[in-house]
């Protein structure tokens, strides 16, 4: 009981120094509990749309915000018994053994704990239901109750029993390992000023440029998604040896020139960031990735929810309601075919089509039709969606140049070619026009580039995929690819009539099946631009929900880990200004000189983390791809508004932990 007492006395009388870890890990659990009572609460299987991807990608994000809990209340308690080692030497003076003090320590994290599971359940249950109604909102659900789930609460109270019980061995071998000398020393030891280590801080611009030079020479979506984690970690890696060897390196060189490093405010800066680098750079590092992150995770998350009504508009062009893809079969037959069904539809537009892999040429100069394309994936493959220009023109395309013969119309739809010729199976084809763009023409949301070959009529384009299919079938390479021609139509139906349409046109398809009218691999997919908008929104909108929480946990982190710097530099940096007033500096120079250190270890980390984020940006966008957002304007407003959001918070950070720091060094 003695020892309680004792634990609860020491978190009244110094509730300052406990308050910013007890608001970390408060914060911490409310965040998880958030996202885990979504995803255990019964309410999520209640939803009419999006109760699957909802429930994985909230499970992906409890797997990440408990990943980083960790790290955050590891980072807080250490920085915590900093503090509090003063004390721990002091009790063994007094008599307390190295086990008692140890105990005093478990209570103490004993009754934050318990204080955390409190405090965390209630504001955390209240905020998910809240933020409940956003989500149900984001995804187009029809359900916005949330039920309380206490399987959440437990399975957060667990995660939280296991970083708490990694905090108590880090606390108990802290105690055990140091003497009561070494601890009353602990607190005002600083950091032995490193040495500065030429290969590594190379080796840190090596790895930073890597990562760029990845980031801005991908060449397709699929190629992206592949080198995005290997750029990452290559920069965040180079950061951390930027900072740590890269920074010592360049304060050394200052340093050596004696006449910039001979004046008051560069003396005062530049040694004492050397005398501790080895700690803030760590913590500089720290900020730069959480700031970066929270750049990509916000950026990528608000550009794909606001470019769903893009990519619904280019599945469903001219404002139809309803899409019908009928495959292997071509357009004349397909008409007939909807014309059986009761409600006989107003066909809006109609055209034909079959697409396959093509390969790329390496200077992009010539498409290459063969059977061994449509088997590989590579960043020198490209989707190839075949149509001809007389169907086009019908719906719309009046524009396009006049061909005959072997002669084609090429185009990209998320890329650009330069292409001359199509080599067809063997065949040479010459390139008479590259377009940008079709009316009427759905495009493909693919993971690689995507274009267009376009013959001069139907004829023409039956004549060049038999001889595709023949010439694949003859070189037997083990390809069960067969290049079959579909059709695309687009109709304009009232809401209630959907469904009844879709069962009469599947029943119709199969019929024919059945009676050898149509081969057995002919199929029909019907969506409605209603049903399309409500897929993407479940996708999206979980998305976007799980993006700004994992954004605001990482803002929060860095916001702390910056608080924890303040504070503890205030307290080593108020002694050594003391003393440079002592021997005659003027307060005025103080000022100035703590003015100078505080801007640049600020600024230092959102700049590098906005040049993260610049060279990251073009691999964002292929990313995006795959999703189907190409619009280029729209993702380079939302990367702008994303950043300049996270600056404004950050400077507000800034704002309130500088007079922290202020506070400290200018105290009497």
């Amino acid at each position: 009981m003695f020892y309680l007492k004792l634990a609860i006395n020491n978190i009244r009388k110094s509730f300052s120094n406990f308050a910013p870890f007890i608001l970390a890990s408060t914060v911490m659990f409310v965040m998880d509990l958030i996202i885990a009572s979504i995803l255990f609460s019964p309410s999520l299987a209640k939803m009419k749309h999006g109760a699957t991807t909802t429930g994985t990608l909230m499970g992906m994000g409890l797997f990440i915000i408990s990943a980083f809990a960790v790290i955050i209340l590891v980072y807080s308690y250490r920085f915590l018994i900093k503090q509090r080692t003063k004390e721990f030497g002091l009790y063994e003076i007094l008599g307390l053994s190295k086990s008692q003090i140890a105990r005093v320590s478990i209570d103490e994290l004993l009754i934050l704990f318990l204080a955390t599971v409190l405090i965390g359940t209630i504001v955390g249950t209240i905020l998910a239901k809240f933020l409940y109604l956003i989500l149900a909102t984001l995804i187009g659900s029809d359900y916005f109750g949330l039920d309380f789930s206490l399987i959440a609460v437990g399975v957060v109270t667990f995660v939280f029993v296991a970083i708490y019980f990694l905090l108590i061995l880090i606390s108990s071998i802290t105690i055990q390992r140091n003497s009561s000398l070494s601890l009353l020393k602990e607190e005002s030891r600083g950091e032995k000023e490193p040495k500065a280590n030429f290969v590594f801080a190379l080796l840190s611009l090596v790895l930073i440029g890597a990562g760029y030079y990845m980031a801005v020479t991908v060449q397709n979506p699929i190629e992206a998604l592949t080198k995005f984690f290997i750029a990452v970690i290559l920069v965040i890696i180079g950061t951390y040896l930027f900072y740590l060897s890269f920074t010592i390196w360049l304060l050394k060189r200052q340093k050596a020139n004696k006449k910039y490093y001979y004046q008051p405010k560069h003396f005062i800066t530049v040694s004492s960031m050397l005398y501790r680098m080895k700690q803030n750079a760590v913590g500089l590092a720290n900020i730069t990735v959480l700031v970066a992150m929270t750049f990509v995770t916000l950026a990528i998350t608000v550009a794909l929810h606001t470019g769903v009504k893009d990519v619904t508009n280019q599945a469903f062009p001219d404002n139809t309601t309803v899409s019908t893809t009928l495959y292997g079969i071509t357009r004349d037959k397909a008409e007939s075919v909807i014309a059986t069904t009761s409600m006989n539809p107003k066909i809006d537009i109609d055209y034909s089509n079959a697409n396959t892999i093509a390969t790329i040429a390496p200077e992009d100069s010539e498409i290459k039709m063969d059977s061994q394309s449509s088997n590989q994936m590579g960043k020198n493959y490209a989707n190839v969606k075949i149509l001809n220009r007389e169907d086009l023109v019908k719906i719309g395309n009046d524009s396009l140049a006049n061909i005959s013969g072997n002669e084609v119309i090429v185009g990209s739809f998320n890329g650009k070619t330069t292409a001359k010729t199509v080599n067809w199976m063997g065949q040479k084809l010459v390139v008479k026009d590259i377009i940008t763009n079709l009316k009427n023409v759905n495009n493909e949301i693919s993971g690689m580039k995507s274009f267009y070959i376009i013959f001069p009529n139907q004829a023409t384009m039956e004549k060049y995929i038999n001889d595709y299919n023949s010439a694949d079938k003859a070189e037997d390479n083990g390809s069960a690819f067969n290049m079959s021609i579909s059709t695309n139509v687009y109709l304009k139906l009232d809401e209630k009539q959907i469904d009844e349409f879709k069962d009469q046109l599947d029943a119709q398809v199969s019929k024919m099946v059945s009676n050898k009218e149509l081969s057995e691999s002919t199929y029909v997919n019907t969506m409605s631009r209603k049903e399309m908008q409500s897929v993407m929104n479940e996708f999206t909108g979980s998305f976007l929900f799980i993006g700004f929480t994992m954004g605001l946990t990482f803002i929060l982190g860095a916001g702390l880990i910056i608080y924890y710097k303040q504070v503890s530099e205030g307290a080593q940096d108020k002694r050594n200004y003391k003393i440079l007033q002592e021997v005659g500096l003027s307060k005025k120079e103080v000022a100035q000189t703590i003015k100078s250190q505080v801007m640049m270890v600020f600024f230092m980390p959102i700049a590098l983390a906005v040049i993260h984020f610049s060279f990251a940006y073009l691999m964002i966008k292929k990313l995006l791809e795959i999703f189907g957002v190409t619009n280029g304007g729209l993702i380079l407003g939302v990367s702008a508004a994303t950043i300049l959001g996270v600056v404004a918070i950050y400077f507000l950070i800034y704002k309130l932990t500088s007079r922290v720091y202020y506070n400290i060094v200018e105290r009497p």
